[in-house]
């Protein structure tokens, strides 16, 4: 029997984020038959327990370190202790773990390191982004979610194109396409956003543009955990529009789909976007920001693209939908954009693409 390929992934915790989600869908589904995967959380709180759940069930091994500070020596000999101990063929390392992760693996002698690089990170701190440019020579491959996130790469830590390519992220079709919603006449339309809650994402710009919304039989649904919680809670007190906004906090993502209409996601900057991709698959129609990133996967042919932080942009694009949810223009474009995640954005693409890769650097 042919030696199976050992991966290990390491990130800092499973908490519910799109990265994070990445990499689950990564472990959860690639070939038993010709890999076996491990997780190692150096950073874990018990975050995304039903996730870590799931893989155990699976038979997938997931070690867990707590991190006691921000520089914390005894966690990074840990991390090798146990990269010497699984013997894997590819340590793969995301977010945080590109830093710890990738110079960990080095040190424990793993000839093939990679990473996955998520996000445009307009907001790194200048440290973060020094650390991960000095340990990028150790990677042998760096993947990035789009054609943004690579151009960000290669200017941000200099890399050369050659060392990364892209694979862009997938959702499971079948898991979102049956979330439509059954609708009466004239009840209340449903518009949610779902993200984490932070300045990236945009979500004070729509809480804004809410407020300029002329249509009045619509209520709002916010998905999500973030460090400006309490802030745009304040927000939407300030605006009168408590009737308005509800805050649902940790969702699960079909679930969440089900209960909107409109979908909309008005980020500042984004790698890809995973929820955008969710939305298609789901069938929603959807509002995003006119942003890099996003612009790979919708266009004005599948989706309604509002100037990024425009408030008055985007409360117009809601009167729009908001006023024409039974339109066949409306109609036509959420199928574009279904389809276009059916052929472009499975998770069986993502999952075959990382696998080619795994077993072309392992050779």
């Amino acid at each position: 029997m042919e030696k199976k390929i050992k991966v290990l992934h390491i990130l800092p915790n499973l908490s519910r984020g799109g990265a994070e989600k990445v990499c689950f869908d990564i472990i959860s589904n690639l070939d038993t038959k010709r890999f076996n995967s491990a997780l190692l959380l150096f950073k874990d709180a018990g975050e995304g327990l039903d996730w870590q759940k799931e893989l155990t069930k699976k038979g997938i091994t997931i070690y867990r370190l707590k991190k006691k500070r921000k520089l914390d020596f005894s966690n990074f000999f840990r991390i090798i202790k146990i990269i010497k101990s699984y013997k894997p063929d590819i340590v793969h390392t995301h977010l945080g773990g590109d830093i710890y992760g990738r110079l960990a693996a080095a040190l424990a002698g793993v000839r093939v390191i990679v990473s996955t690089e998520h996000n445009i990170n307009h907001s790194e701190r200048k440290i973060v982004s020094l650390l991960k440019k000095m340990t990028a020579p150790l990677a042998l491959k760096i993947f990035a979610v789009s054609q943004a996130v690579k151009e960000d790469v290669k200017r941000r830590y200099k890399i050369k194109a050659e060392k990364i390519d892209v694979i862009y992220n997938g959702v499971d079709f079948d898991k979102f396409s049956t979330c439509s919603r059954e609708r009466k006449k004239d009840e209340t339309l449903i518009i949610g956003a779902m993200g984490r809650l932070s300045r990236q994402k945009g979500l004070s710009v729509l809480i804004a543009a809410i407020s300029l919304v002329k249509y009045k039989n619509f209520q709002v649904f916010i998905a999500g955990q973030g460090e400006l919680e309490i802030d745009l809670k304040k927000q939407v007190q300030r605006l009168g529009l408590s009737d308005k906004i509800k805050f649902l906090g940790k969702v699960e993502a079909p679930a969440f789909f089900k209960k909107i209409d409109i979908f909309v996601f008005p980020s500042l900057w984004e790698g890809l976007g995973l929820a955008v991709l969710e939305a298609a698959a789901a069938g929603k129609p959807i509002i995003a920001s006119d942003i890099d990133g996003i612009k790979e996967i919708l266009s004005f042919e599948s989706s309604w693209l509002t100037l990024p932080g425009d408030e008055q942009d985007l409360a117009l694009q809601l009167d729009n939908l908001l006023s024409n949810i039974d339109s066949f223009q409306l109609k036509e474009k959420t199928l574009k954009a279904q389809e276009l995640v059916r052929n472009r954005f499975s998770l069986d693409k993502m999952v075959f693409n990382y696998s080619v890769w795994y077993e072309k650097l392992v050779s």
